[in-house]
Formats: C-alpha cells, sequence, structure tokens
C-alpha cells in the first residue's frame, strides 16, 4: 500500500473507533494506577493520603509512599476526568 493510500485509510478512521480507543487505554491506566494504590493503602491499612498525612513522621519512607501516594491519587482523579470526558463525547 503506498502512503497516499495509507494516508486516506487513517483520515476515515471512524471516531467513535477512535473514543473507544481512548477509553481502553483510559480503563487500563486507571486500573494500574487503583492497584498500585491499594498496594501501598493495605502496607499502611489506610484509605486514603490523608489518613497517611496523620500517620506522617520523620520515617522516610513513609513520607516516600506518602508523596507517591498523592501523585497516584492526582493521575487516578485525572484519568477519571478524562474518561468522563470521552463517555460525555460518545453520548
Amino acid at each position: 500500500m503506498k502512503l497516499d493510500k495509507l494516508d486516506n485509510v487513517i483520515v476515515h478512521v471512524d471516531d467513535k473507533v477512535i473514543a473507544k480507543s481512548m477509553k481502553k487505554v483510559f480503563k487500563e491506566e486507571i486500573d494500574k494506577i487503583e492497584q498500585e494504590l491499594n498496594e501501598l493503602y493495605n502496607k499502611y491499612n489506610i484509605k486514603s493520603s490523608k489518613e497517611m498525612e496523620i500517620m506522617a513522621s520523620q520515617d522516610e519512607e513513609i513520607n516516600k509512599d506518602l508523596e507517591k501516594i498523592k501523585e497516584l491519587e492526582e493521575e487516578l482523579e485525572k484519568l477519571n476526568s478524562y474518561l468522563r470526558e470521552v463517555n460525555m463525547k460518545t453520548i
């Protein structure tokens, strides 16, 4: 297939296919982040970073994990927001 023919194929990709693909990627990433968060939550027997802040002390490992939890929670919030946007556009 020549490049010009390939370009035409790409142009004709349906928006629904793109949205479906985006949903799949977002859901996979959300699952991955949730799994990592749950591992950290279980490690300290907590349910959120707010609980972890109460435990925060001079312990370097706890503080490192707290920062990781906060980053993951933030990323999860963003991805869920993106997924909601994609869902709204496909309605």
